[in-house]
Order: C-alpha cells, then sequence, then structure tokens
C-alpha cells in the first residue's frame, strides 16, 4: 500500500512540474547512477505487464516465499541443506514479488538507496552465506547464525519503506534495553 501511494505521489508530482513547464527534478539513483538505459536495453522488453498480471504475479510469487521460508523453518531440525535452502529461496522469492509491482530496475534502484543500501547488502550476503556455511561448510552453527541475520535484515530492508518505522524500532529496542528513560 506505502509503495502504491509513493509511486502516485512521485507520478504527480512529475505531472504538475510538467504541466506548470518546470523541468521534472533528476531521481537519485544512489550507487547505481547511469545504469538504467542499460538495464532497458537488456530487460525492457520483458518488463510489460498489465496491472492484472503484476498482482498476480506479486501474489503468488510472495505465497510462494512465505511457504518456502515456512518449510525451511520446518526442515532446520531434519536437513541442515534443504532448511538453508529452503529458507533462503523464501527470502529472494519474497523480495522478487515486489519487482512485479514496479518493475525491476525500480526495485532494485530502491534497494541501493542511501537509506537501505546497507541492509540491501547485508540482506544479500547473509542469503549468500546462509547457503554457503549450510551447503559448503555443512556448519549448523553458521547457518543459523546467517539465518537469523538474514531475518533481521529483510525486518530492517522492509521496515525502510514505511516512514519513521527505523525511528520507532530503535526506540522501541532503547526502551525495552533501559536506555530510554
Amino acid at each position: 500500500m506505502y509503495f502504491a501511494i509513493t509511486a502516485h505521489t512521485c507520478m504527480m508530482k512529475k505531472k504538475w512540474q510538467q504541466m506548470l513547464g518546470n523541468e521534472p527534478e533528476p531521481e537519485e539513483d544512489g550507487i547505481l547512477s547511469g545504469m538504467q538505459s542499460e538495464f532497458n536495453e537488456c530487460c525492457g522488453q520483458y518488463c510489460k505487464l498489465s496491472r492484472k498480471q503484476r498482482l498476480y504475479g506479486f501474489a503468488i510469487c510472495f505465497a510462494m516465499g512465505f511457504i518456502f521460508s515456512i518449510i525451511g523453518t520446518a526442515l532446520v531440525a531434519l536437513s541442515l541443506k534443504a532448511f538453508a535452502v529452503c529458507y533462503s529461496l523464501g527470502t529472494v522469492t519474497s523480495l522478487a514479488s515486489t519487482m512485479f509491482l514496479f518493475g525491476p530496475w525500480y526495485q532494485i534502484k530502491n534497494m541501493f538507496k542511501e537509506t537501505r543500501w546497507i541492509a540491501s547488502l547485508v540482506m544479500l550476503v547473509s542469503i549468500a552465506m546462509t547457503l554457503v556455511s549450510a551447503i559448503v561448510w555443512d556448519s549448523v552453527g553458521l547457518a543459523i547464525l546467517f539465518a537469523i541475520i538474514q531475518f533481521v535484515a529483510v525486518f530492517w530492508y522492509s521496515i525502510s519503506y514505511i516512514p519513521f518505522a527505523r525511528s520507532a524500532v530503535k526506540g522501541c529496542a532503547r526502551s525495552c534495553m533501559g536506555g530510554g528513560e
């Protein structure tokens, strides 16, 4: 819901600026500056979906990600490799679901904006390290540690899209730790 409101607000702002004869402000791409034209040349023709197709894609992809995560969590006691693969696949699938709503470029660009590039990087590295620690190193402790880091990074990344949510979580954590007096 927040994504839709933000996208609609940005679109309306650009339309008003064009109607008033002003040039729209250039969007900041963060560390991906200048890559949009290359991305559109490569993948632009594959991103032409109707609104209904996008909503179906989002819902199916998000549900699959949730199911993979639940299955992975249930498999933690049975098979370390199955846990790591299912849990990480669930995270990636859920993350990819938002690409259906706004397109892959918008998702990638927003992942690496100044306010969330660290959370994005930690999330992607923890997904990779969960898989490596389970499949290559066969280490239960590291796989579970990286899965926990992955969960926290996904949570932190997700709340970065909600205004003031990070501040609220920080304040709540501070008060729970006894430092918010």
